[in-house]
């Protein structure tokens, strides 16, 4: 076959991956097809050959740990899926189609009628029972590990969004329908959040124990069966705090390490983890509880809105980065999990345009929700309660099972890092360490639930005892 129909080819594919990864394609790749091309002999060279070393080299993922072939292959395909959903329809349709990955995923609130969240929590339960792979780990599985094996370059950083953006796009490709958000601050603004219809078996299942209501029940994960333990400490995301993060100008001013503690999306993030407990209240295992995509779904349409903003006043996002010296974390390292995607795709426009927000439900209609109502007084969406006949579980359940897989002694890593709590959560987490802290200053004391007949509180004991200095300068609200 000549150089100029392999020329061709490789121009064909860099249309497709061109659309997963914004204006340009990732190095790795460009870099590969170029080689093939300029290295090829004629007859010798195919251009199947041509598509598969170099979509192998740029798909297969870079990991700490040994991954079968199997997973190798399966997350393989998760990435050919999209280019090729690209390809369907006649040849006039394809032209089009090349300039999208496939047809625009449409994002709504989990509880809008319109988020098609029957069809996607069944799509994920068939993905958590999908055993096809032959290797006793579930195709859901392995997309959630991988969070795990990018924890570091993940969190911490400037990478936090745009490393999650992605991962976001690799489990809604395997699902083939889009994520719905949950808007956690519709929660928070009910008399007690925990009764919302949220934790019915109608949505995410029950709230208390192990899970087994919803179409999540009977899920296991690497560190025993699935539990939650909802409001036993940190918060819900709050309508105050988003205004804060979406007044700011820079993604320097909403990231961790260069804003306020306390203050930033990965922070304001973090403390939803905490107030579910249980699996999702483990920095590498979160993904193992559904809850974790329709939350981080969320944050990202709270970066996306963000994004929008900074549009407005002619700040590109996509060029908006953050000098760091934390590994793995600069705009053009290799994104950690998915070889030949760089950090900077991340925050690329085209990646953004892949995905349509809807707003988040908002008053009088309130998306025409049976989960939620419009609040007059307050001029807001509120969730509903639950009725009395749903199932909630049994916390005694989720306090035996972290006991028994060692979740409450942080055996499996750690939780996330506790910024500041609502005033109505009980402080009994089930995988925080708590210890016994003298109340001696106002600032100590300040945020904290109120205890007025005892000298001693339980405060949670995280990083080596920097809490107490931690708590004295965060900005409670």
């Amino acid at each position: 076959m000549c150089k100029a129909v392999l020329s061709a080819v490789a121009i064909l594919l860099t249309l497709y991956v061109t659309a997963v990864s914004g204006n340009y394609l990732p190095k790795t790749l460009l870099e590969c097809f170029d080689h093939k091309v300029e290295n090829s002999h004629e007859g010798v060279a195919l251009a199947r050959d041509l598509q598969k070393h170099c979509l192998d080299m740029f798909l297969h993922p870079t990991i700490k740990r040994n991954m079968t072939t199997d997973e190798v292959n399966y997350l393989q395909s998760i990435f050919r899926k999209i280019i090729s959903e690209s390809n369907h329809g006649s040849r006039v349709k394809r032209r089009t189609k090349l300039l999208e990955v496939f047809p625009k995923r449409i994002r709504r609130e989990v509880r809008d009628p319109m988020s098609n969240w029957p069809k996607y929590s069944a799509a994920v339960r068939r993905l958590k029972f999908d055993m096809s792979g032959g290797t006793g780990t579930s195709r859901y599985d392995t997309i959630a590990d991988l969070h795990r094996i990018a924890v570091d370059e993940a969190h911490g950083g400037p990478n936090f969004c745009p490393w999650h953006r992605l991962y976001l796009l690799i489990f809604e490709t395997a699902c083939g329908i889009a994520i719905p958000f949950w808007d956690s601050s519709i929660d928070f603004e009910m008399a007690d959040p925990t009764e919302s219809k949220i934790w019915t078996e109608d949505y995410f299942g029950n709230g208390f124990g192990e899970v087994e209501s919803g179409p999540f029940s009977g899920f296991d994960t690497p560190i025993g069966p699935l539990i939650r333990n909802i409001g036993s400490d940190g918060s819900l995301f709050q309508k105050t705090g988003i205004l804060r993060l979406l007044s700011k100008r820079r993604f320097a001013e909403i990231n961790v390490g260069t804003s306020p503690d306390g203050d930033s999306l990965e922070d304001q993030h973090g403390q939803v983890h905490i107030w579910c407990d249980g699996q999702m209240n483990n920095l590498e295992r979160s993904p193992f509880d559904p809850v974790f995509w329709s939350h981080h779904c969320f944050v990202d349409y709270i970066w996306e809105l963000f994004r929008t903003r900074q549009k407005s006043l002619g700040i590109n996002p996509a060029t908006d980065f953050i000098p760091t010296n934390k590994t793995g974390q600069s705009p053009n390292d290799e994104a950690r999990g998915i070889t030949g995607y760089l950090n900077v795709d991340g925050y690329s426009n085209r990646i953004a345009k892949l995905v349509e927000y809807k707003l988040t439900p908002s008053c009088p209609k309130c998306s025409n929700s049976d989960a939620m109502h419009c609040d007059r007084a307050k001029k807001m969406c509120i969730a509903d309660d639950r009725t009395v006949n749903s199932y909630v579980g049994h916390q005694e359940d989720a306090v035996k099972i972290a006991n028994k897989y060692g979740l409450s002694n942080g055996n499996h890593g750690s939780a996330f890092t506790l910024m500041y709590r609502d005033a109505r959560v009980r402080v009994d987490s089930v995988t925080l360490v708590y210890r016994i802290v003298r109340k001696t200053s106002k600032k100590l004391y300040y945020g904290l639930p109120q205890q007025t007949k005892k000298s001693y509180y339980r405060v949670p004991y995280t990083y080596k005892g920097t809490f107490q200095k931690r708590l004295s300068v965060t900005k409670w609200y």
